[in-house]
């Protein structure tokens, strides 16, 4: 028992991150996110109860004084009651084996989670199979010119979010993608940032050229919220190799695009989210699950409940996920839409956008499913 309850508080924790950790992309200016949080609430083994034998994952007793904890936070955490699962165009061909759950980072410009909405400028499809407990993140460009429900005129596929909230931004995937999305969740930037710091900052495999846009962004554009103790950060160097991140630097890094592109940027956002995963599944205890759950649920907002979450949590757990995390082996598959080769790119009232034709757009929806599923659902 005590075995199964660190290893769900692990998990649960990870996909916390797997949500924050998507949150992430604008261009150059301070942005705010709004993701994934994931709170377990278990009881305490009865005193005669028959404990497994301790692995290296440390001691994970839930008490009476843990289980309050636990429970406070669970109040605290806001849920969104409003979305209509009735409106959400939601394609009913698709098997139930498979939850997917929408994962928005919204653009604000505060510490804290804000009134209004803001642009979705990150959309990853994070799919969890309730058979295997595997976990796949398919990535949504934001400028990709898509029909928004309720509206005469195509858009960016960002502008959902700010339009309608989860709600929209779930309807809007799935009208286009022929996608069966029933739950969201969002994190704002300083959150994320926070989050990252929580578990100790992160090492990752920089290019020359990501290690000085790091700093040169971070010079010339500083967080109003970072540094505010007085200290000064100290930059990368400017050459290939692992380097320590903290949590602005690591968040910097997947905002990363005029090095490249956003085709770019999202690999790097997928890359840290994996990165995350493997350092949280592979050393975790109970103070810092508590440090975790404490530090997200500021920054959190989502129509999931905790016990919906917790049962995804053990579907992941009872895969071999724990055992490939130690192996150093991949606990993401990933997927980017739209493919190379299955898009072009279009000049609309001065903007340019992510253009899908008729024929592309196809092949992008069927990718998705191929990539989720092993095949392809149309819709009704």
């Amino acid at each position: 028992m005590k075995s199964v309850l660190k290893r769900a508080a692990s998990l649960l924790t990870a996909l916390c991150l797997l949500g924050t950790t998507s949150a992430y992309a604008v261009e150059d200016d301070d942005t705010d996110w709004d993701m994934s949080q994931v709170i377990t609430t278990t009881e305490a083994p009865a005193e005669d109860e028959t404990l497994e034998e301790e692995d290296d994952m440390g001691e994970f007793i839930i008490d009476d004084s843990t289980q309050a904890a636990i429970d406070a936070l669970q109040q605290d955490m806001e849920v969104d009651t409003s979305i209509d699962p009735d409106a959400l165009d939601m394609n009913t061909n698709l098997p139930d084996n498979v939850i997917n759950i929408l994962l928005v980072g919204i653009d604000t410009r505060d510490t804290s989670l804000t009134s209004g909405l803001q642009q979705g400028d990150v959309q990853i499809i994070l799919s969890i199979n309730k058979d295997t407990g595997s976990i796949k993140l398919t990535s949504l460009l934001r400028d990709m010119y898509v029909t928004i429900p309720g509206y005469k005129n195509m858009n960016r596929i960002n502008v959902s979010y700010a339009r309608g909230g989860g709600q929209l931004a779930m309807r809007t995937v799935n009208k286009n993608f022929e996608m069966n999305i029933q739950n969201y969740v969002t994190i704002n930037f300083y959150g994320l940032a926070s989050i990252i710091d929580a578990i100790g900052g992160i090492d990752i495999d920089l290019t020359k050229t990501e290690a000085g846009a790091i700093n040169t962004y971070l010079k010339k554009h500083p967080p109003k919220y970072d540094n505010t103790d007085g200290s000064q950060r100290v930059a990368l160097e400017k050459k290939d190799g692992v380097q320590h991140l903290d949590g602005v630097q690591a968040v910097m890094y997947a905002r990363l695009r005029k090095i490249d592109n956003d085709f770019g940027r999202t690999a790097r956002q997928r890359h840290l989210l994996e990165l995350l995963l493997e350092k949280v599944m592979q050393d975790m205890s109970l103070d810092k699950m508590m440090t975790l759950i404490e530090t997200c649920v500021p920054y959190v907002t989502t129509n999931m409940n905790p016990s919906t979450m917790v049962e995804l949590g053990m579907t992941v757990l009872s895969s071999d996920i724990i055992s490939r995390a130690k192996a150093g082996e991949e606990l993401l598959e990933q997927h980017r839409v739209p493919m190379d080769g299955c898009y072009s790119y279009k000049d609309i009232n001065g903007a340019s956008v992510i253009y899908l034709s008729t024929n592309n757009m196809k092949k992008n929806v069927q990718s998705i499913h191929e990539f989720i599923y092993g095949q392809y659902y149309p819709a009704e």
